[in-house]
């Protein structure tokens, strides 16, 4: 067998295992009297507070904290605070920040605008910034940092902006930082000008840009792909004394190379030099990265051999980009003389340059040469993982060799890497593609008992090979199947069942299962719907279409010519081409227009019908209607 010479699955290593130890004097504590427990100070209060807070006993906590008087100070008090944010107490929090009887710290509120803006609740936490100022406690930066943040998060960088200019008319002193995080959440979401306008605006904030709110900017330019407003701002940049850095030109170069823009990258590079920037091993694999994207593999090889004349060693994922590029692009001789290089500058080969490796030897259908470097895996000290075995599995199931899919799997399966649901579903296909029925259903109970449960995807795959070859019962079985395993049937599901169903002449179960799927609040598609008026025309039940019509709600769907061609093509298929034109009427009454195969379908039946007069008649006034193309009337024979 061609398993025999594959190496074990890996086997994983001893995990650690982080265990933490649960204070046993926290109930002992809080059960004795609270005297003996406060004469340690305030030191010991706090600790006990803490402990009672974390067992989720705020309660007796707060019981404690009263009970110890003036011996508690602010340290004890913050941790009653941070204790009720943290079982989501935020009121009962605010309560006692609002009566401590000594002089409160950032660090009392810290914990409530921490809980508040993680609720989205932001305009609570700016008036708790209030509360802090008239008690005379001044909010510390990562409190701003906090609520910015969140403000970004939950209401877009309009309301962060917003959020910004409150908190500036109330006269806290924001920071860059601050200001950079609105920045950079306006450029993420496409709104580039009114970053640019914002970096203008930092001065009125009492802040100056710095290179990373120029930095945030330039992303955002760069997605929108404008280069030369880019190019502008690095000017400005050197102009206002905050030259691009490293992080400039990587975001740059970046974007470049995934726009194809290489001229504008050697420019780039040229510019980085200037600055007093150099070229480091991660721009040099994102632009290798990107010439392998187009093609250039000739390029990328040379810049490769280069690199050490630039005083950079080329790491494993330089050759792997290039690696991959050349496997894919099926040159393997370069690919081989690569390897060689690897070997030569001392680079050594990872996992990733043997999956690499595999799935080129299996896309190939070279199954031989795949045992061959399964073994050499073992002796550069990298272990096959589930993407390694899976592709080889893919790579038998594609060669036909299902036996030798099946041994692998199951050999995966008594060690420590086991096959995912991606591995099974692929071996499921390649049994369902020999019509190996009994072994397909017995390694999917298998692959159930081994605690890898199949997805809708792996279902989906069986139950489409099932219709396919008319087996609908036993399609219909797998449906139960998967609802017990706690598998939710999807649109995919639901049509192919309705289709195999339908095809198979049980129009009354397609029907039912239709209603199933609507009742589950699943939306049909014009797919579905297709199949289904298709199945009851092909039975001549229009009062069934017309009823499942009249259901439509989607009226992209009820205007489709689609559907209507389907009940038209499956009623003149039963020789019943009046009807079919009375249908096509009630269509465009509702206002379905119908479109060319409409019409040659319709003269295609009237022709077979023995009506060619009438067929042809009906062609050429279409065709001088412009209604169907002309090219119709030489294939119906008409000149």
């Amino acid at each position: 067998m061609l398993t025999s010479s594959l190496p074990p699955p890996t086997l994983s290593g001893s995990k650690l295992v982080a265990a933490t130890a649960t204070a046993t004097a926290t109930s002992t504590a809080a059960t004795a009297s609270s005297e003996p427990a406060l004469a340690g100070g305030s030191g010991r209060i706090s600790a006990l507070i803490r402990s009672l807070c974390a067992a989720g006993r705020t309660t007796d906590a707060a019981r404690s904290l009263d009970a110890a008087g003036a011996a508690a100070g602010i340290v004890a008090y913050n941790a009653m605070v941070a204790g009720y944010c943290r079982a989501g107490q935020v009121a009962a929090a605010r309560r006692l920040a609002a009566v401590v009887p000594v002089p409160p710290n950032a660090y009392t509120y810290f914990p409530i605008v921490r809980s508040l803006c993680a609720r989205g609740r932001i305009a609570d936490a700016l008036t708790v910034l209030d509360e802090m100022s008239h008690r005379g406690c001044a909010p510390i930066q990562p409190m701003y940092h906090v609520i910015i943040e969140a403000a970004c998060r939950g209401g877009g960088f309009r309301s962060a902006v917003r959020v910004l200019e409150a908190m500036h008319a109330k006269g806290y002193t924001l920071d860059t930082a601050n200001c950079n995080l609105v920045i950079n959440a306006i450029c993420e979401q496409g709104c580039v000008d009114e970053g640019v306008e914002l970096l203008r605006k930092l001065p009125f904030f009492g802040c100056q840009p710095d290179v990373v709110s120029y930095n945030a900017v330039l992303k955002g330019l760069c997605i929108a792909r404008r280069w030369g407003d880019a190019e502008d701002l690095m000017d400005e940049m050197v102009a206002v004394d905050c030259p691009p850095n490293i992080i400039t030109f990587n975001t740059l170069i970046g974007y470049l190379c995934r726009n194809g823009l290489f001229e504008q990258v050697h420019q780039a590079l040229l510019q980085m030099s200037d600055h007093g920037c150099t070229p480091d091993i991660r721009m040099y694999a994102t632009i290798i990265d990107g010439i392998c994207k187009e093609g250039h593999h000739e390029v990328a090889n040379e810049i490769l051999s280069r690199m050490p004349s630039y005083g950079l060693k080329p790491n494993v994922v330089c050759y792997n980009t290039v690696l991959k590029a050349l496997c894919s692009a099926e040159r393997w001789e370069q690919a081989e003389e690569l390897l060689a290089q690897m070997f030569q500058k001392d680079c050594p080969l990872d996992d990733v340059t043997f999956n690499i490796l595999v799935d080129f030897f299996c896309q190939n259908g070279l199954v031989d040469r795949v045992i061959e470097l399964l073994e050499q895996m073992l002796e550069h000290g990298c272990m096959p993982d589930v993407i390694t075995y899976t592709t080889v599995i893919n790579g038998f199931c594609k060669q036909g060799l299902i036996d030798e899919a099946v041994m692998l799997l199951k050999s995966m399966s008594s060690c420590a890497c086991k096959p995912n649901t991606i591995s099974y579903t692929i071996v499921l296909k390649g049994l369902c593609s020999a019509e190996r029925w009994v072994d397909a259903e017995e390694l999917m109970s298998h692959m159930i008992q081994q605690g890898c449960l199949p997805n809708p995807v792996t279902f989906n795959m069986f139950m489409n090979f099932l219709c396919k070859k008319g087996m609908v019962e036993q399609a219909i079985e797998l449906l139960k199947q998967m609802l017990l395993n706690g598998c939710s049937p999807d649109l995919i599901t639901y049509g192919t069942l309705i289709d195999g169903l339908g095809k198979a002449g049980k129009t009354e179960e397609a029907w039912e299962l239709l209603n199933v799927m609507v009742s589950k609040g699943i939306t049909p598609n014009l797919i579905i719907y297709s199949s289904m008026a298709s199945a009851l025309s092909s039975e001549g039940r229009m009062d069934k279409v017309i009823q499942m019509f009249d259901s439509i709600r989607d009226d992209t769907i009820r205007s489709d010519a689609v559907l209507c061609n389907a009940v038209i093509s499956s009623l003149c298929k039963r020789w019943e081409t009046d009807r079919a034109i009375d249908f096509l009427a009630y269509m465009v009454s509702n206002g379905c227009m119908p479109n060319e195969s409409t019409y040659t379908i319709l003269i295609k039946a009237l022709a077979s019908e023995g009506f060619v007069r009438e067929a042809q008649d009906l062609l050429t006034e279409l065709c001088s209607r412009r209604v169907v193309r002309k090219h119709l009337m030489r294939q119906f024979g008409i000149v």
